[in-house]
């Protein structure tokens, strides 16, 4: 990964910061929308139990639950943006999923794009994969179309690929030591990175104008 000469648009620490303050503050939230996420999951495990054995209702329950699984990876992006934007978000803002196709064509292009540079010896991806971070944000949070948003994150996160690189490898650790916690602490360490990765967003979407 190559030094850019544009300095840093954001602080790690205060990414984190602000990202263990949100979180601590809204601990009980996070907890019931685990539990919401955790009861879903569960529901929609079941049904594939069950029609494991018929092959259309098997291939029509997987597809149902891609597309809760993209639904809620796009309602967790939301509320994190409503809680950076100081706005008190609902359980219900969860289900988000009006933009779920260029969601999910974004994030079908952005995971193309890293991977093929993974299989060029690795490190081409991880540069892809950090240059393109925020195409989904952008999706969700200015509708943009899949290209757009892969454009908008590319030009957003110019300059600042080491300190991204350097606040996902603190997130990772962060979400460790929550883990080693007895799994607990990932109540707090998961909407923590959340909130951290919405709050550099904002930022680099700022600075970037």
């Amino acid at each position: 990964m190559a030094k850019s000469s544009v300095r840093s648009h954001f602080s790690k620490k205060e990414a984190i910061s602000n990202g263990f303050e949100l979180a601590k503050k809204n601990l009980f939230f996070y907890v019931v929308l685990f539990f919401i996420i955790i009861l879903v999951t569960a529901v929609m495990t079941s049904l594939r139990v069950v029609t494991a054995h018929v092959l259309f209702s098997a291939l029509l329950v997987s597809i149902i639950q891609v597309a809760v699984n993209l639904v809620v990876g796009m309602g967790l992006i939301h509320i994190a943006l409503k809680f950076i934007d100081n706005k008190k978000p609902k359980y219900k803002d969860l289900f988000y999923y009006q933009p779920i196709v260029s969601y999910f064509l974004t994030a079908l292009l952005t995971g193309l794009i890293v991977l093929g540079g993974l299989l060029l010896l690795i490190i081409p991806g991880i540069f892809f994969g950090i240059r393109l971070k925020y195409a989904t944000y952008l999706v969700i949070d200015k509708n943009l179309g899949p290209l757009e948003a892969i454009k908008g994150s590319w030009k957003i996160t110019r300059g600042n690929v080491w300190n991204l690189f350097f606040l996902s490898i603190l997130l990772g650790l962060i979400n460790l030591l929550g883990l080693l916690c007895l799994v607990i602490g990932l109540f707090i360490t998961v909407p923590l990175s959340m909130l951290a990765t919405a709050f550099v967003y904002r930022k680099l979407l700022s600075t970037s104008k």
